[in-house]
């Protein structure tokens, strides 16, 4: 079995002109960048075209690309610019929308009915709980624990301090943790 390279040796591979390297990067990336750009618009299509205008983009300047220690943090910075740079012309007709609520856990087959319907329970009360997070809190939550950029990546990312980046998920955890709680006590009473 050949092993699947790492985002480093692609992202090498990429910049010397691999065109089996991009595929194999961007294969691995957009269904992500579809799921993150879905969090600031509902139009899908605006999100698939800021996604082929990073695509060409990086093809073309791939000689002028500097290494870069984190590849998916480089992708994910340039890909919110080039999206951002999408969405401008439709900022008075486009309706940005904060998070939408996402399917967060998979259930497995094999769970049994209760499992399943406790896992769907769960997993509807989370969304809920991130929906009601601040538009902020979602977007640091989402870039620190789905897609596992460090703080100090995301304070790049995002132009604000890493100690910023700290108490944002401090506070993002804390409220949901409060409301957390709150469900798992509910759900005993109601013996679920």
């Amino acid at each position: 079995m050949i092993p699947f390279p790492d985002e480093q040796q692609l992202w090498h591979r990429f910049r010397t002109g691999d065109e089996e390297a991009f595929a194999m990067l961007f294969k691995r990336y957009y269904r992500k960048f579809v799921h993150y750009g879905l969090k600031f618009t509902a139009n899908e299509q605006l999100v698939e075209d800021a996604i082929q205008d990073l695509i060409i983009h990086l093809w073309l300047h791939r000689t002028t690309l500097n290494d870069t220690p984190s590849p998916t943090y480089y992708l994910f910075k340039a890909f919110r610019n080039q999206l951002f740079k999408t969405l401008k012309p439709y900022s008075g007709q486009e309706e940005l929308t904060e998070y939408m609520t996402d399917s967060l856990f998979d259930v497995s087959a094999e769970d049994n009915l209760i499992d399943e319907e406790f896992a769907r329970l769960t997993q509807t009360r989370v969304g809920s709980m991130l929906d009601k997070l601040p538009p902020r809190q979602k977007e640091v939550i989402y870039l620190r624990y789905f897609q596992g950029l460090r703080p100090e990546e995301i304070a790049s990312l995002l132009n604000i301090r890493p100690q910023s980046v700290s108490n944002i998920l401090q506070r993002a955890l804390a409220s949901l943790r409060e409301v957390w709680l709150l469900f798992l006590f509910l759900s005993l009473l109601a013996g679920i």
